[in-house]
């Protein structure tokens, strides 16, 4: 096709011209972008704060899952009614975590076959309670670990990705068959070497070893999640001014089936928003679910002690739970222990725990309350639709979503801890028409309310489940644009 312009005719210089023109917009174009790139952690263009919708993360029946879970420790000798209250505050996920230096990921260090079979065991008693199991590789049991050894796993010195994945690849076909294994965070917490440019590290060092293991372990486990994290700021420059703790990845992942997994530990409110903003963004660059792989400040040796500062992290984490459930976003707590082992904080006396127990014992027993009855909140588990929107009061306890019901899905279950939550019974609205109540002393659901033919037949549909504290919708039997589900406390005299 002939372009109009000030010579009618296809010359030479007028081909030149216009190819000149053209490298020039491209340029300025590329110019903008990397302006944008680089501006800090908010650098996905055109997408404004209010517009941020990440993929949603789905089952193998199409159905919506909001991951939520704790991290088990893998030293710790856990039993089966361990299981049974993780399921009761709200688990439908584990972490365990893969020590490089218990699965011989490093030159000189030889496997220990007893971990293999404590994961075995872990695995095992989640399915039983049906929490599936996601596989995280730390660094943990080479010593010592630090700017020279991540220089060497980076540079790939004395072939040490090749041991690395050797080590990871069996943990991948011990369980590539196990449908409760979900998937393998890759690399947790990664860091820089000897080269003090993050950007540089993360860009031509982290996310080509990521692509690398991610392609190795789907080579194994197609079905199978992979799961990548950004690179972490060394502690001594997260404080730095404008700095957040990871650096921000510029560039898509290039993959299928990946989901990004920062780590969210903020004791400023006023930063959790902005930040989940750009890990949205970010997600987004990838066209990958967003799942929170850790989050939550740990306490502190003078926490338990002290009520002013219990009420303030009982503050920071219902603001950081608000945010995530506004934005269907999943999280996993560190760590589902007994506070056993305080870490010594550097430069100080103090110490701290991402335990959620307070005691010393290794599974704990006595919870952090001004914690746990935060993460213990009512919250969808996995939906036959797509989730619009979800919250929940904690002045109020009203928990409501809203949704697109899929009738062709399936069931939906919504975690509801109503011994926490509801002593005194609840009601729970699906639509305009229909209403339950759940009595507190027989564990029943019973109609109070149900307009239409459509509206009864949905109420036996929904049953209640005391011992996973969970309410199943067995099948949506009404179909609508968006679906409002609330529920509140039952009405006392």
């Amino acid at each position: 096709m002939k372009q109009a312009g000030l010579c009618g005719g296809a010359t030479p210089g007028r081909d030149l011209w216009l190819h000149a023109m053209n490298t020039l917009m491209q340029n300025l174009l590329f110019a903008c972008l990397a302006m944008l790139l680089c501006g800090g952690l908010a650098t996905v263009p055109g997408i404004a704060a209010d517009e941020l919708t990440v993929e949603p993360l789905l089952d193998e029946q199409g159905r919506q899952l909001i991951p939520g879970g704790y991290v088990v420790i893998e030293s710790v000798d856990y039993a089966p009614s361990d299981y049974e209250r993780m399921v009761r505050m709200g688990a439908t996920f584990q972490v365990i975590r893969v020590p490089l230096g218990k699965i011989g990921g490093w030159k000189g260090v030889s496997s220990d076959p007893s971990y293999f079979d404590q994961a075995d065991k872990l695995v095992r008693m989640g399915t039983d309670v049906g929490i599936k199991t996601i596989f995280k590789l730390v660094v943990y049991g080479i010593r010592p670990f630090g700017d020279q050894q991540w220089d060497q796993l980076w540079h790939n010195t004395n072939e040490s990705q090749e041991t690395l994945m050797a080590a990871w690849s069996k943990i991948w076909i011990r369980y590539k068959d196990d449908p409760s294994v979900f998937g393998y965070d890759l690399l947790n917490e990664p860091q820089r070497g000897l080269d003090r440019d993050y950007d540089r590290c993360q860009r031509e060092q982290l996310i080509p070893l990521l692509r690398r293991l991610a392609d190795a372990m789907h080579e194994i486990s197609p079905d199978k999640w992979a799961i990548y994290q950004p690179l972490l700021r060394k502690r001594e420059d997260q404080s730095s001014p404008g700095k957040h703790p990871v650096v921000a990845i510029q560039e898509p992942f290039g993959r299928e089936r990946v989901i990004y997994a920062p780590h969210l530990y903020q004791m400023d409110p006023s930063v959790i928003a902005p930040m989940l903003d750009d890990f949205q963004r970010q997600a987004i660059l990838s066209n990958a679910p967003l799942l929170l792989g850790e989050w939550g400040s740990p306490t502190r040796a003078t926490t338990d002690g002290n009520p002013a500062e219990q009420a303030r992290y009982t503050k920071v984490y219902q603001r950081t739970v608000n945010e995530l459930d506004t934005r269907c976003i999943g999280g996993i707590k560190a760590w589902f222990c007994g506070a056993r082992k305080p870490i010594p904080v550097p430069g100080s006396t103090n110490w701290m725990t991402w335990a959620v127990f307070s005691d010393k014992s290794p599974a704990g027993r006595v919870e952090r309350k001004y914690i746990t009855d935060v993460i213990v909140r009512p919250r969808p588990l996995v939906v036959a639709g797509r989730l619009k929107h979800y919250s929940n009061d904690f002045a109020t306890r009203r928990f409501e979503m809203t949704l697109t019901p899929d009738v062709t899905l399936g069931s939906t279950e919504i975690f509801l801890p109503a011994d926490r939550h509801y002593p005194r019974g609840c009601l729970v609205e699906v639509g305009p028409g229909l209403a339950l109540a759940l009595d507190p002393n027989s564990h029943q659901l019973q109609t109070v309310n149900a307009v239409t033919t459509g509206d009864r037949n949905q109420a036996e549909l929904i049953r209640w489940d005391n011992a996973s504290q969970r309410l199943f919708i067995d099948e949506w039997a009404v179909k609508a644009a968006r679906l409002r589900v609330s529920i509140v406390p039952a009405e006392v005299d």
